[in-house]
């Protein structure tokens, strides 16, 4: 499937129809984003460990993960890491 030029991965594409559907049932129907909403907000409330995270990633951003490769002393083994990607096709 071909989007603005670009060979496009056709579950991304799908994926985006869901998303575009929902935005238009919710924007064209207040009252059930509210319902879902105030859902959520009861199963954060009630204790639901997925409910209270999806507010709190919601509210707060989700939290930046990092990944560090140390020796078994605390020393770190890489402490910069530069990743750079080429165009195979051009030369060098």
């Amino acid at each position: 499937m071909e989007r603005g030029g670009q060979i496009g991965n056709k579950n991304a594409s799908k994926s985006r129809m869901f998303s575009d559907r929902l935005r238009m049932i919710l924007t064209q129907e207040p009252h059930r984003l509210r319902a879902i909403a105030e859902q959520l907000i009861f199963q954060a409330e009630e204790g639901e460990p997925w409910a209270i995270k999806e507010l709190f990633d919601r509210l707060e951003g989700k939290a930046h993960q990092s990944t560090s490769l140390e020796t078994a002393d605390g020393q770190t083994i890489i402490p910069h890491l530069q990743v750079t990607f080429i165009n195979p096709n051009e030369p060098n």
